[in-house]
């Protein structure tokens, strides 16, 4: 079975309002940078310790791993990255295919970064 290639090309990121971030920022902008600074060294552990590119992982570390990553992704509530992440899921089940996995799970970790990054820093520039 061929299964598309996940594509985050043209996808317009970026914070929702709704979500752990926007509303945070609202309440409360610094603890809102703090927390997106920890995101951003949870992503960075994400990426470090992800295994999916080893064909020895078992779907149960694919899917812990990518629950993770998830986790990580809603807090942004980011539509087209959440959606990145199921579409993930169903990769590792459909093709088991280590490396598109991994390569798959590195863009979307990487787009989160850069997306959290931009916001922390709009909201640094905003308070300073």
């Amino acid at each position: 079975m061929e299964f598309p290639p996940i594509s985050l090309d043209g996808a317009a990121l970026a914070v929702s309002a709704d979500s752990q971030l926007g509303t945070l920022a609202h309440l409360n902008p610094s603890a809102c940078i703090q927390f997106a600074n920890a995101l951003l060294k949870d992503l960075d552990g994400a990426l470090a310790a992800c295994t999916l590119g080893n064909s020895a992982t078992s779907i149960a570390a694919r899917f812990e791993q990518i629950h993770t990553l998830k986790n990580m992704v809603i807090s942004t509530g980011c539509k087209p990255l959440a959606d990145a992440c199921a579409a993930l899921q169903s990769l590792c089940l459909a093709t088991g295919d280590p490396a598109r996995a991994r390569e798959t799970f590195d863009a979307i970790a990487q787009a989160a970064q850069r997306l959290i990054a931009n916001y922390r820093d709009g909201m640094v520039a905003r308070a300073g």
